[in-house]
């Protein structure tokens, strides 16, 4: 039985895993877990921050942020000797290194990035998805201000492809644009899969290559062109963009006006937190989510636009179509066939039963089993297993 558990947060764009942390926290109080919050800066973690968390004496430690290992390849938690659950947000190809930790444990939210995990003879790994508070659910409806939102960040794919070519043989840039082509036409296929399946497909070399950079590049190409041909499909609804560059892109110099300079429709906003963007949702109609990068797990997006109220517009997503939506609830479209978008949305904006029905199912649906509050039951369920694991294993 756990009965204490210490969260450590430090910043990301747009300040969503604050938010996650703060609510997930809330949660877990309600169902019977004390917690404290630790706001730390990585590269100042010292003596106080570590003696605090030991004198709180939690069951195990937790967060949504990712924490390099220290120069020796240990971690914070390493030194604790307490149990850490990393719940990664990211493709898991990113936080490979965490296996090495006896104290790890990780959490996914796409099945396929567990499968990877487990094929590294790592076993302390379990599916916990994204989710939202249920206050955003049960909130009254609000007037809506916008026809059609998206709320990300822009990767500029352009610029990403030019610097591979300039950096790459020819062999490696024919299996990165075969990789892309393999993500973004087939639902089915995660992004590792693809670039294994195009680097066997085009025969190149792979002595001294470094797979995470080429994977980093597929990754982020593809969420750029992907959300960016997306809105280029809607022809005729207003689009509102609230969003900047991915910042950690140091190389990106084309934003969302350069890359939608054609596009009329779509009306350009300044970044908010994504506590803001809950607000942002309740006033929209409909909301656009693009993650080719989850295959078969969830989103931010999905489950704050649909506990919102709005009508959904998604990427091709196995978790989606097999766990708990009608084929309305979400629209899911496929980057091929994303013309259909066009029609769809016209056809909701038009319909207004039609697009409150669908509304409300959507608020239904994460109510029943994708709040913070699900989630804290999980965490209840699994994290004694996991911990035994790591007891047995020291």
């Amino acid at each position: 039985m756990i009965k204490k558990a210490c969260f450590l947060v430090n910043y990301n764009q747009y300040e969503s895993k604050r938010h996650f942390t703060e609510k997930f926290a809330e949660a877990l109080n309600r169902n019977g877990i004390e917690t404290k919050v630790f706001d730390v800066i990585e590269t100042k973690i010292h003596e106080g921050i570590i003696e605090a968390i030991k004198e709180f004496r939690p069951d195990f430690t937790l967060s949504f942020n990712s924490f390099n290992p220290l120069p020796d390849n240990t971690y914070l938690w390493d030194l604790l000797q307490i149990p850490h659950l990393s719940m990664l947000l990211d493709p898991s190809l990113y936080s490979v290194g965490l296996i090495h930790s006896p104290y790890s444990v990780i959490s996914c939210v796409d099945y396929f990035d567990c499968y990877g995990l487990a094929t590294q003879n790592f076993d302390r790994i379990f599916l916990l998805p994204h989710a939202v508070e249920k206050e955003l659910c049960e909130s009254p409806d609000e007037p809506k201000e916008y026809d059609v939102v998206f709320i990300g960040s822009c990767y500029d794919y352009e610029t990403m492809r030019q610097c591979w070519q300039n950096e790459f043989s020819e062999s490696i840039c024919a299996a990165l644009d075969l990789a892309c082509r393999i993500v973004l036409s087939d639902g089915d296929v995660p992004l590792q899969e693809a670039l294994v399946k195009a680097q066997r497909e085009t025969g190149f070399p792979t002595e001294g290559v470094d797979f995470l950079k080429l994977f980093t590049y597929l990754d982020k190409y593809t969420r750029g062109l992907d959300r960016v041909a997306l809105i280029k499909s809607i022809d005729d609804a207003e689009v509102h963009i609230f969003g900047e560059l991915f910042e950690d892109d140091q190389g990106a110099v084309k934003g969302w006006k350069d890359l939608l300079k054609d596009k009329k429709n779509v009306i350009f906003h300044k970044p908010v937190t994504y506590a803001e963007s809950l607000s942002i949702f309740k006033k929209s109609k409909v909301c656009l989510n693009s993650n080719p990068f989850f295959k078969n797990g969830s989103h931010e997006r999905i489950f704050a636009g649909l506990g919102a109220g709005n009508v959904l517009v998604t990427s091709e997503n196995i978790f989606l179509k097999e766990n708990f939506f009608t084929p309305d609830i979400p629209v899911i479209y496929s980057f091929e066939n994303r013309k259909a978008v066009n029609e769809k949305i016209n056809y909701y904006l038009a319909h207004e039963a039609e697009r409150a029905l669908s509304g409300k199912a959507g608020k239904k649906a994460v109510l029943e089993g994708h709040t913070w509050d699900h989630r804290a039951r999980q965490l209840k369920q699994v994290m004694p297993v996991m911990i035994e694991k790591i007891k047995h294993l020291i």
